[in-house]
């Protein structure tokens, strides 16, 4: 914004709140109104999305709710999440199998929502992904949501591992998290690399693993379960934190853990 736009809008807007809050975050171009958050007008995003709601199910009441609120309740579109019809999916390969499921990859045809620079949300085309399949989980659990609630909560330097949303495996009918894919564990690629890594790679890692970190405790939350195989990596040393199934609120005492029933939904509700 020049110095002359400025001293225009200190002219024509005296309510000193709204007036701030125009700086900071812009004019909406399609509705002429004052964002919500940074180039990002929430009623605007809703009027998107809420109309459609009737045209898609996920089968599960409590997994269309929470994809609803979830899309009219986002600040940016990086917190976007949808159901995501299976056949969209093309190439799907196994790839590793854990203690709690199975993560697959594939190719999502349509890509996840972007908004480009008239601030209208487009498709950015074929995508890398992967599915993660939670055993079993065929009815749904708090703790299948809470984690996908965790993954858009803590999503904001990009260190975590993005979430798009969900989908249903139409064999098992086990439902699948649909992430961000990414070449392989830190494990793997300390494996690999470590060698041949020098110092300012190795600091740049250790860089990305605590802005990650920062993410999930500037949320109040903690990861509880950290370690290499939950840490992911590329050829260019970046580091994104994964699986976040156990992140607890940081007032949440230890002999408390055991309480599985997480009220995932509050977040939404509020």
């Amino acid at each position: 914004m020049t110095e002359e736009q400025e001293l225009l809008i200190d002219k024509l807007i005296i309510n000193k709140e709204l007036k701030e809050c125009y700086k900071r975050n812009g004019l909406c171009k399609n509705c002429k109104q004052t964002n919500s958050y940074f180039k990002w007008c929430q009623p605007c995003i809703s009027n998107h999305f809420q109309p459609n709601f009737k045209n898609w199910t996920s089968g599960n009441h409590d997994v269309d709710e929470f994809i609803q609120k979830a899309q009219l309740k986002a600040k940016y579109d990086l917190q976007i999440i949808e159901w995501i019809e299976y056949y969209r999916f093309e190439d799907v390969e196994y790839l590793a199998k854990g203690g709690f499921g199975t993560t697959f990859k594939a190719v999502w045809k349509d890509g996840p929502w972007e908004l480009n620079d008239d601030s209208q949300l487009e498709r950015v085309g074929e995508t890398k992904v992967a599915l993660k399949c939670l055993n079993n989980s065929q009815d749904i659990t708090a703790d299948f949501l809470k984690e996908v609630e965790s993954n858009i909560l803590v999503y904001n330097t990009g260190r975590t591992v993005r979430c798009f949303g969900i989908t249903k495996d139409p064999k098992t009918n086990d439902f699948m998290m649909v992430m961000e894919l990414k070449d392989y564990s830190l494990r793997q690629h300390l494996n690999n690399s470590f060698i041949s890594m020098n110092w300012e790679e190795k600091l740049f890692t250790l860089y990305n693993i605590a802005d990650g970190l920062e993410d999930i405790h500037n949320e109040e939350l903690i990861h509880q379960d950290l370690h290499c195989g939950n840490i992911l990596s590329n050829d260019i040393h970046q580091a994104f934190i994964t699986d976040l199934g156990l992140c607890q609120p940081a007032n949440v005492k230890s002999s408390q853990n055991s309480n599985r029933n997480i009220q995932y939904m509050e977040y939404y509700l509020m």
